[in-house]
């Protein structure tokens, strides 16, 4: 499975702006194959293989900066993805449009950033979402957190408050798909 590299790019940037001192210790304790990805110039519309590069940097930034705690680690990277790549119009897209907008559109969102890779938008109600992702390959619960982080920060960006995740299920547990329940003030 691939993901994009606009997506991935922002890792790196993360390590760098939080922690700059140990940006190098970071990069030194990834495996050959994805220092080679996060140390290169990524390229935001080429794909990577993800598992080198998302899944074990994900994991890693839990491990060197966030005591183990890899859920909050993928989360917060997730945020920053959000906050980094909706900038300019997709910002302005994002912040004017409305949140159910925003949710049904999660499908060609999804396929932006992963290949072979589907969601679907289950329930749509006032301030409460169900998403499933019911196709991916390789899932891992780091990205599926990630997904979470990020989810959360765009409906904020369009004005939502209070917004609240729960991942009930998850491909990555073996149950037969992951799902998201969303729901905002």
């Amino acid at each position: 499975m691939k993901i994009k590299g606009l997506t991935i790019r922002t890792t790196p940037e993360f390590v760098r702006k939080y922690y700059p001192d140990r940006y190098q210790e970071w990069l030194n304790a990834l495996p050959d194959t994805s220092r080679t990805i996060m140390s290169d110039h990524i390229v935001v519309n080429e794909w990577y293989p993800i598992v080198d590069s998302l899944t074990v940097p994900l994991r890693l930034v839990g491990q060197v900066f966030y005591e183990n705690d890899w859920k909050k680690a993928s989360w917060d990277l997730g945020r920053y993805d959000a906050e980094e790549t909706l900038t300019g119009i997709y910002k302005l897209y994002v912040k004017f449009g409305s949140p159910g907008h925003l949710i049904s559109r999660a499908s060609r969102i999804m396929a932006a950033y992963y290949d072979n890779a589907h969601i679907e938008l289950m329930q749509s109600e006032k301030n409460r979402v169900v998403l499933h992702i019911t196709r991916f390959d390789q899932p891992d619960e780091a990205i599926e957190y990630n997904m979470a982080g990020w989810i959360e920060r765009a409906l904020e960006i369009s004005g939502c408050k209070g917004v609240q995740i729960q991942l009930t299920r998850s491909l990555a547990r073996k149950d037969p798909l992951s799902e998201f329940i969303v729901t905002w003030n």
